[in-house]
């Protein structure tokens, strides 16, 4: 029985451990997971609106572009529709996933409409295991090392380093140089700008979100009649997306 057992085949191997797995949909929620982790980009657009049919028409427009991950914020006017369109419209060319979740309970409306990923501002009770649980890449923030590194023994597929304005390049590099903290795919976000983008990567950082500087500021005005929307939408017209663009081109 021992050699037998010592010349089994890994693929055997494999297949009867998900037969004995008590949940047969783990091991493909675990291999959505691993694959996602590989789809996931360097850049991350951040939609975050007060306005739903601009943030479903600028998040098709940044997929069109080039972006290969989108996350709505849950603070999003009219949330579950924008997310919800942006899945079924976008969802096959990029990842669509959701940013300011908060508990639990956030991450199973996400999974619901069909997110693929799910941030966080904090590291909310349970937050890594749900998302591990429901089949999505969990990515919780953290603002200190030791954050950081409770965050990726929980399990996080990513963490997100929030708010990243309070840290620089050199900061997240010594981070990243030290013992096994260099294992750790972290995320910076806030305040970042195409401009800057490059030099976090040099850093080591996996990715990094971008909001209004890349997905335009007519996004965040509700009253599509107001001078301020106008202005916004003709900067992102006159600027903007090639900005944008631009970004996905090289960045990515």
């Amino acid at each position: 029985t021992d050699v037998a057992n010592s010349i089994s085949s890994p693929v055997e191997s494999v297949y009867r451990k998900k037969l004995l797995d008590s949940n047969p949909l783990t091991w493909l929620l675990q291999r959505q997971i691993v694959q996602n982790i590989a789809k996931m980009p360097r850049l991350i657009a951040i939609i975050r609106a007060k306005n739903a049919r601009m943030a479903i028409k600028r998040g098709i427009e940044l997929v069109q572009m080039g972006c290969k991950a989108v996350e709505v914020t849950f603070d999003t006017a009219d949330f579950e529709n924008v997310l919800r369109t942006l899945v079924n419209r976008c969802g096959d060319r990029a990842l669509v996933g959701v940013g300011t979740a908060m508990s639990v309970e956030d991450v199973q409306i996400a999974a619901k409409l069909g997110a693929q990923f799910a941030l966080s501002p904090i590291n909310p009770p349970g937050f890594v295991k749900e998302c591990i649980r429901l089949g999505l890449l969990a990515v919780p923030a953290a603002f200190t090392p030791t954050e950081v590194w409770n965050a990726h023994c929980e399990g996080a597929h990513f963490v997100k380093l929030f708010p990243a304005h309070l840290w620089n390049a050199s900061t997240l590099k010594a981070m990243l140089t030290t013992g096994k903290l260099a294992n750790v795919r972290v995320m910076p976000s806030g305040g970042i700008s195409p401009e800057t983008a490059q030099s976090w990567f040099n850093a080591g950082a996996a990715g990094v979100g971008m909001g209004s500087c890349l997905c335009g500021k007519d996004i965040k005005i509700a009253d599509e009649n107001s001078e301020e929307f106008k202005n916004a939408q003709n900067d992102w017209e006159t600027k903007g997306k090639f900005i944008a663009e631009k970004a996905f081109e090289e960045l990515n």
